[in-house]
């Protein structure tokens, strides 16, 4: 039994770290787009389904102005992964799609 009690705390630690990835990786986000944060420094910002936030790197606010509130699915590179040290992930934009909804 302390067995599989330790193989179980050992798969579902190996789960959890898979479940981030890390910078680098190309990865499709979807959820809404939103403004955040006020001038001189607003940041572009995706809402995952999960309720998740994404900085998005390499979309001006004036580009996102127009879709905020609207689903997208954004395709990109990981720049600042999600973690325990991480107080927002964010993506490089290399891709942006209206979704269509859930």
């Amino acid at each position: 039994m302390k067995e599989l009690m330790v193989a179980a705390v050992a798969l579902v630690s190996v789960a959890g770290c898979a479940a981030a990835p890390a910078p680098g990786a190309r990865v499709a986000l979807t959820g809404s787009l939103h403004v955040k944060g006020n001038e001189p420094f607003p940041m572009v910002v995706l809402q995952t389904d999960d309720h998740a936030d994404w900085e998005l790197m390499g979309t001006t606010v004036g580009q996102a102005r127009g879709l905020t509130g609207q689903r997208v699915t954004i395709q990109g590179t990981v720049l600042r992964a999600p973690g325990a040290n991480t107080w927002l992930p964010a993506l490089r934009v290399d891709v942006l799609r209206i979704a269509p909804a859930p």
